[in-house]
């Protein structure tokens, strides 16, 4: 299943405990964090972007009264994470302009998260509906870093990561894939699945919601309206448990982030990329950029 210009309900009714259904004009900031910068070149993955935000001097068309800039936004009750190439009006790090340096960046995205505001636990259901921007280099995700993370309490990859949806430069137009990242001997280790969809109803075309249903011990992934979830893994069945630690008993936040280029989202495309604030150079600014309808958070407990 698929939906047109919206998402179906989610699988199953819970009791909600949170959502945003982005129909104001303002990224509440009483829900979300901007991350800004390029995570010490790159983010670990060679990354291409800069993440803005409405700090003073961090981004170029900032609405302090909305909380939004030229990469993130709302509009027609949308959440819009867009990347802009522009190799000709550079974007300056302030944060070089205080030390004397000169880093400029040709892309720019953003990269917003619950941490701090909205922490989320097991017994949780996780709900976002979206679709994704077309065109190789961009690499969107919705995903969940252990909270502390961003204070240095926690270390990836020992801690964990959960990647609800991501699209890479791996994955076809109708394909989807869900992730999780843990290791305690140093080494990165994942356990992962690809969940493909008609071509006609793909992720750059169409609506779809993906809802990790999170219980101890266990996380279950379902897509759209499925009531069998695509992926499923339970501590207890997989081998790599035995020697490993489980770090998904743990509270986590979350995260929406369309990434350029780099490792995962491979050669950027740069004419399926916006080129300004307006997205004046594609004939469908929306082709460039994640949407999010909305995102649900309901208790499972």
């Amino acid at each position: 299943n698929s939906c047109d210009e919206s998402c179906d309900e989610e699988v199953i009714n819970y009791s909600m405990i949170w959502n945003d259904e982005f129909s104001e004009p303002e990224i509440n900031s009483d829900k979300w964090n901007f991350e800004i910068g390029t995570g010490n070149w790159g983010w670990g993955n060679n990354e291409a972007q800069y993440y803005t935000s409405c700090n003073e001097g961090y981004s170029k068309n900032c609405n302090k009264d909305l909380n939004t800039t030229e990469n993130a936004f709302i509009e027609n009750g949308l959440l819009k994470i867009q990347p802009i190439y522009d190799d000709i009006n550079k974007f300056n790090d302030p944060y070089c302009d205080d030390r004397s340096c000169n880093y400029t960046w040709d892309y720019t995205s953003a990269r917003i998260m619950t941490s701090g505001k909205k922490v989320i636990s097991p017994g949780s259901q996780i709900t976002v509906c979206f679709k994704n921007p077309d065109g190789m280099g961009h690499w969107p995700a919705v995903w969940m870093l252990p909270q502390g993370f961003v204070e240095g309490q926690k270390r990836w990859p020992q801690d964990g990561e959960n990647d609800l949806m991501e699209h890479m430069r791996t994955l076809n137009a109708n394909e989807t894939q869900s992730t999780i990242h843990f290791g305690t001997s140093g080494t990165a280790k994942n356990i992962y699945k690809i969940e493909s969809i008609p071509a006609n109803v793909d992720f750059y075309d169409k609506f779809h919601s993906v809802t990790l249903k999170w219980q101890t011990d266990k996380l279950e992934y379902f897509l759209d309206t499925q009531t069998e979830p695509y992926f499923t893994v339970i501590k207890d069945s997989q081998t790599e448990f035995n020697t490993e630690y489980w770090p998904f008993n743990e509270d986590f936040y979350l995260i929406i982030n369309v990434a350029s280029g780099g490792n995962a989202g491979g050669s950027p495309d740069n004419s399926m990329f916006c080129h300004d604030a307006s997205c004046s150079n594609l004939a469908e600014p929306d082709r460039g950029r994640l949407l999010i309808d909305y995102i649900e958070i309901k208790s499972i407990d």
